[in-house]
Formats: structure tokens, sequence, C-alpha cells
């Protein structure tokens, strides 16, 4: 499909998964950049003709994923890519995703001119039932969880997207509105969107198109009604870290930092009773919280 690029970010990746999600792309856009920050160097090993269709960038090391997204913009933008559709590794892509969501676009522009991304939703791919998560946006200064739309075409505003399956203008990375490379990780995707919505740019969901996703290490836990991620000690160090460094920053509107800090309360002592290394996970979220008011980013310190 003409003028629109795919960005696949791949670190010790299941190959198998990914090779699925390359195979898909590689179908469905003009371009496909597969960024390495380690690990994902046998994709499609036995299908070396697929393989040959992608533009391959190894980082050797990681280097985060905002380091790797805005790699991957300057490659699509230096080719002349009028969008780029951002990748985790763990994602499924469906056979008519990228033209579903082009449409979602064009679609979205023609009501909100400033619309500069649109998104699926998406559920765990990991799943016995499949149950979509909910887009969320702020109205009169309170967060509102989105589960339906009125839209013809099953749009929604949206305050934040994420970043697999995120379809977007290229006009914003030539806006200079560029990933934060210090975020290394977690709220890479999060704290652009804010970002970009403190610019005059709004952010669209689209409920009619979705898409399985893998979110953390292991299927979600429920507590209270709300699911929580499992991950290793080094990913609470960056979710917490990040977390405090985001509602430090003066694009990040209130109503989400009010959110945002009262469910790293909760996640702090829920994280202790479903994580295997408890007393690592402690030590790092402490190490996090502190970093993150201390604004040291980047990889871990």
């Amino acid at each position: 499909m003409n003028s629109i690029a795919a960005v696949v970010v791949g670190y010790n990746p299941d190959i198998k998964v990914l090779s699925h999600l390359l195979a898909s792309l590689v179908q469905q856009v003009e371009l496909l950049v597969l960024i390495d920050n380690g690990g994902s160097e046998a994709y499609l090993e036995h299908f070396p003709e697929l393989r040959a269709r992608i533009k391959y960038i190894a980082l050797n090391g990681n280097k985060g994923l905002g380091a790797a997204l805005n790699i991957g913009f300057n490659i699509a933008v230096t080719a002349n890519m009028n969008y780029v559709v951002t990748f985790d590794q763990d994602s499924h892509a469906a056979p008519d995703l990228i033209s579903s969501l082009h449409r979602a676009a064009l679609y979205a522009v023609n009501q909100d001119p400033n619309c500069i991304a649109v998104s699926p939703v998406f559920f765990d791919r990991r799943g016995d039932e499949k149950v979509n998560f909910p887009f969320y946006r702020s109205v009169d200064n309170k967060i509102q969880a989105v589960f339906a739309s009125d839209n013809e075409h099953g749009l929604v505003k949206a305050d934040a997207l994420i970043t697999s399956g995120m379809f977007v203008n290229t006009k914003a990375w030539k806006e200079g509105i560029h990933y934060d490379e210090g975020m290394f990780v977690d709220f890479t995707d999060t704290e652009w969107c804010f970002r970009v919505r403190d610019r005059g740019h709004s952010l669209y969901g689209c409920l009619d198109i979705e898409m399985g996703h893998a979110l953390s290490d292991a299927p979600p836990v429920k507590f209270f009604g709300l699911n929580f991620f499992r991950y290793s000690p080094v990913r609470r160090y960056f979710f917490f870290r990040n977390t405090v460094a985001v509602c430090r920053m003066s694009h990040t509107p209130a109503c989400w930092k009010k959110r945002m800090l009262s469910a790293l309360v909760l996640r702090f002592f829920v994280n202790l009773l479903i994580d295997e290394n408890r007393l690592l996970s402690f030590k790092m979220m402490v190490r996090g919280i502190c970093h993150g008011w201390q604004k040291k980013l980047g990889g871990v310190r």
C-alpha cells in the first residue's frame, strides 16, 4: 500500500510470533522496517523471500523503544512515507489490518482535521476469552473508559494510544514531535501522546478494528476488578520511574497525573503479592520512584 510504512521493534522476542507478524505486515505495506534491540536476528529464517523484503536494522544492544521508533520514523520519512504504523514484537496483524486502519484514519481526519493517529482496540491474545481493553478519554477533568461508540465508523476520541497498531501521520514527526528516548520502554507511547495533544493534535481509537496483543510477560492478574500485569523486577523499575517522570512533565494533563499516581500506590502493594521475586521487585520499584523524581532517565541505573 503506497505511502505507508510499518516499524516493528524487537527485543528478545518469541521468534515464531515475530515472524508471523512480519509475514503479515510485509504483504500490507510499502516499507517494513524491523529495528532490533537484541535477539531478533532469526526472524523469518525459513522464508528467505519474505525476509529479503524487510529492512533490518540491528542496534547492537538495547537502545530502548523510543530510540528504535525514532530510527524507524527517520527511515520512513526519508523514504517519503506519509504514514507509519508502529508495532511491538508480540502483536497479531490480520491481513486487512493496515487497510482498515488507513480507512479509519481518513474517516477520523474528515471529522477532525487535527487527528494525527488512530489505533485498533486490542485484546490479550493469550487469554481463553477475548476481552477488549477500553480506550480512555478525559471529560471535564475526569477520565472515562470508553467501550462503545456512536460513530458510524466506530471512532472514539482518546487521550492516549499504545505503540502497537498505532497508525501515525508522519507530519507529527516532521514537526519535531519525536519519541522521548529517555523513557526507554514504559510510557514511551503515552508520553508522546500527551505531547502531541499538547501541540494541538488529536487521537482516535477505532472500536471496529480489533488486534490481538500481549501486554506483559504473562496474562494479567485481576485484583479489585482491575488488571495488573506480571513483569520482571527490571520492568517494575521502568514502570515506576517513568510514571513519576511523566507526572512531573508540564504537558501531562492534571487528571492523568492524579490517576497515574493513585494507581501507582495500589500497584506497589499488589505487585508485592503477585511477583515471584518480591524483595527484588520492592527494591527496583523504590529505586524507580527515586530516579523518576530525580529525572534520571535512560537505561537501568
